[in-house]
C-alpha cells in the first residue's frame, strides 16, 4: 500500500549565519520512532533521504524516503509498507534522474525478512518493487548502480550459510541485478559465527570492495571485514582489521586518487569504548594509512564518509564524549586523514547515520534524536548550505579516471561520489589542441565515452561540474 503525507507542521528549522555558511537543522515526525538511515545528494542541488517511520502508517514501521531542498525544506514525502515491519537503508540517485531505495520488507518477499530494491521516478512515484532473499532474514544495507545500468547491493542473510535447522546466523550476503531488478548473480560468504555486509564499491577492473564485520574469522570479538570480489561476485581475498577489542566498518567509498576510504570504529581493548576508524586503501585495496578518532573514554562510532573536491574528508557518526546517551557527531579531515574539526550536534540521545556533500557548496547529515520531545525519537537532519553568500571557491583541475584505458569500444569516465550527482559538460580535444567532442547536461555518474565515433589517437577530456569543480584527464583510441 502506499501512502504520501508531508509534515509542513512539525517541521522545525533552526538557522544560524557561520561566516560564509547558512547552517540548518530540521526533524521529522510524530510521537513514535522516525529515524533516517541514509541519504544521498541530488542532481538539483538538494537531497534524498531514507530511512523507516513508525509515526506515519503502520506502527511496525514502513519504508520512508523525503526530498528535500539545499536549505531542508521538504518537497515530497514518500511512504511504502505494509502492516509489518520494513524500512529503508540505502538510497541512490539514479542515472535517468530517480532514485533507487534498498532495505527490508516483512510484507512483500516469500518468508521472513527480505531485501528489496525499490525504484522511484524523480518526482518520488513508485516505478517498481523487487524482493530477494529466501526462507529466513535477507536484507539489503547498501547499493551502488553500474556504469550502463544494473545495481549491486551488499547486506545480510540469515537464508544461507548455515547449518540445518538455524534459521538465527546472518552471513555476508550480495546480489547484483540487472537495469530492472532482475536477479543476474547471488553470493553469501559464511563463516561458523555471524558476519554482516554493510557498504560496497565498484573497482576500475570492473570487481567490487565490500566491507563490514565478522565473527567467525578473527579472535572471536567483532573484527573489521574487508572482501575483494570479482565482477561475477567471486572471493578474490579477504582481510581483517582487528584490534584486542571490537572494530567494525560500515561504509566504502571511492576517493579522489583512484583509492578508496573506509569509516566505522575499533576498541582498543574488551573493557574501553571505541574510537572512530578510518581507513585510506589504494586502487587495489591496499592499506595506505589507519587512523582513529577520539580518546579510549569518548566512545565515537563513524558511519559515514564523503570526501571534498579539495580531498578533505567528511565523517559522520555518534558520539558520548559530551552526553552517555549519545549526541550526533561530525569530523572533518585532512587528505591524510588529519583531523582538523569535529563538533556534535542534535541534542542528547541523538545520533547520525549518513552523510552526503555537494561537492563544496554544503552537506546534509541525518539519523535520529530525541532533542524535540519525542522519547522514541525523530527523524532529524543539520545540514550546512555555502551558496547563500558569494566568495565559496571554485575547485579546479582535478585528475578523474576513466576504465578501461586505452579505449576500444566504450569506457566510462568516473568522478569522485562527491560529485556523482553534479550536472556536468564533457569536451575532448585531439593533441592539436582541437574541439572533437563536446556534450552538455551529463550526470556526472554516467560519463561515457564510445571510441567508435573517435579516430585511433590520444585525446584530453575536461569535466567541467556544475559546483565549479574541473576534472581533467588522457585517454587513448585503440584499434
Amino acid at each position: 500500500m502506499q501512502k504520501l503525507s508531508i509534515f509542513f507542521s512539525i517541521l522545525l528549522f533552526s538557522f544560524l549565519t557561520v561566516s560564509a555558511q547558512q547552517k540548518y537543522e530540521g526533524h521529522w515526525g510524530k510521537q513514535n520512532l522516525d529515524v533516517a538511515f541514509a541519504n544521498a545528494a541530488t542532481n538539483d542541488g538538494g537531497y534524498i533521504i531514507t530511512g523507516l517511520t513508525l509515526s506515519s502508517g503502520d506502527i511496525n514501521g514502513d519504508i520512508l524516503v523525503i526530498k528535500t531542498s539545499a536549505i531542508g525544506d521538504t518537497q515530497w514525502t514518500f511512504t511504502y509498507g505494509g502492516p509489518k515491519i520494513e524500512g529503508g537503508n540505502s538510497v541512490i540517485q539514479t542515472a535517468d534522474g530517480g532514485y533507487m531505495v534498498a532495505g527490508h520488507t516483512e510484507d512483500f518477499g516469500a518468508d521472513d525478512c527480505d531485501a528489496f530494491m525499490m525504484k522511484l521516478d524523480k518526482n518520488g512515484n513508485h516505478e517498481w518493487f523487487k524482493v530477494y532473499g529466501g526462507y529466513a532474514d535477507d536484507i539489503s544495507q547498501g547499493i551502488i548502480e553500474l556504469p550502463g545500468g544494473g545495481y549491486v547491493f551488499a547486506g545480510i542473510t540469515a537464508s544461507w550459510g548455515n547449518a540445518p535447522g538455524d534459521s538465527e546466523t546472518r552471513h555476508v550476503y550480495f546480489v547484483r541485478t540487472d537495469a530492472q531488478g532482475d536477479t543476474v548473480w547471488t553470493r553469501y560468504y559464511a563463516g561458523k559465527a555471524a558476519e554482516y555486509g554493510y557498504s560496497i564499491a565498484r573497482m576500475q577492473d570492473g570487481g567490487f570492495l565490500a566491507n563490514g564485520w565478522t565473527l567467525s574469522f578473527g579472535h572471536g570479538e567483532y573484527d573489521g571485514w574487508l572482501l575483494r570480489l570479482k565482477d561475477n561476485g567471486d572471493t578474490l581475498w579477504t582481510r581483517l582489521y582487528q584490534n584486542e577489542g571490537s572494530t567494525s566498518l560500515y561504509k566504502i567509498i571511492p576517493t579522489l586518487d583512484n583509492g578508496f576510504a573506509m569509516a566505522g570504529y575499533t576498541a582498543q581493548t574488551a573493557t574501553c569504548k571505541q574510537q572512530g576508524f578510518l581507513v585510506k586503501l589504494d586502487a587495489n585495496g591496499n592499506d595506505v594509512w589507519k587512523k582513529t578518532y577520539g580518546d579510549t573514554s569518548q566512545g565515537i562510532t563513524l558511519h559515514d564518509v564523503t570526501q571534498l573536491p579539495n580531498g578533505n574528508f567528511m565523517l559522520t557518526g555518534t558520539s558520548q564524549a559530551a552526553a552517555a546517551t549519545g549526541n550526533a557527531y561530525v569530523l572533518t579531515t585532512d587528505a591524510d586523514g588529519n583531523k582538523i574539526t569535529d563538533n556534535i550536534c542534535g541534542g542528547d540521545s541523538s545520533y547520525a547515520y549518513c552523510i552526503a556533500a555537494q561537492g563544496n557548496n554544503g552537506y546534509m547529515i541525518a539519523g535520529a534524536t530525541s532533542q524535540y520531545g519525542d522519547a522514541y525519537g525523530d527523524l532529524y537532519y543539520m545540514l550546512v548550505n555555502n551558496t547563500m553568500n558569494a566568495g565559496v571557491p571554485a575547485v579546479k583541475n582535478y585528475i578523474a579516471r576513466m576504465y578501461p584505458n586505452p579505449v576500444k569500444d566504450v569506457s566510462v569516465i568516473i568522478l569522485p561520489s562527491t560529485e556523482a550527482n553534479q550536472l556536468v559538460r564533457l569536451d575532448i580535444t585531439d593533441q592539436a589542441g582541437r574541439l572533437v567532442h563536446t556534450e552538455t547536461n551529463l550526470l556526472a555518474k554516467d560519463i561515457i565515452i564510445n571510441g567508435k565515433t573517435l579516430a585511433q589517437g590520444l585525446y584530453d577530456f575536461t569535466v567541467t561540474c556544475k559546483d565549479g569543480a574541473v576534472y581533467k584527464g588522457r585517454f587513448l583510441v585503440a584499434e
